[in-house]
């Protein structure tokens, strides 16, 4: 979401807490399922830690433009085709809930 800072100037919100960085980890989870690597495998191409692809995959962890690039060249899609497939992910309902990056639907939060 959006909204006016006291000057007028539009300013996003944090985004990690955002639908949209839910669907873009699971964006990324799935361009490595299609592309049948492991996180291992993904993370030996890239140069780094399970970790980064763990964090990654669940929206944990920001990646930057160079790094979705190399995402994307490891997991043998391009970046056009991964943006073209997230904006399509974006207005499509089915992705409107917030899910667990493996497609379950996110258990309410006790009170």
């Amino acid at each position: 979401m959006c909204h006016i800072a006291s000057r007028g100037k539009v300013v996003a919100g944090k985004t990690l807490y955002r639908t949209e960085n839910l669907i873009f980890a699971g964006l990324l989870r799935d361009s490595r399922l299609r592309s049948k690597l492991t996180q291992m495998e993904l993370v030996e191409a890239l140069g780094m830690t399970q970790t980064y692809a763990s964090e990654a995959e669940r929206g944990i962890r920001r990646l930057d433009m160079v790094q979705v690039r190399d995402w994307c060249h490891a997991t043998g899609t391009t970046l056009p085709a991964l943006i073209k497939e997230f904006e399509r992910r974006l207005a499509d309902p089915a992705y409107a809930k917030p899910r667990e990056v493996d497609g379950r639907k996110r258990a309410a939060r006790p009170k």
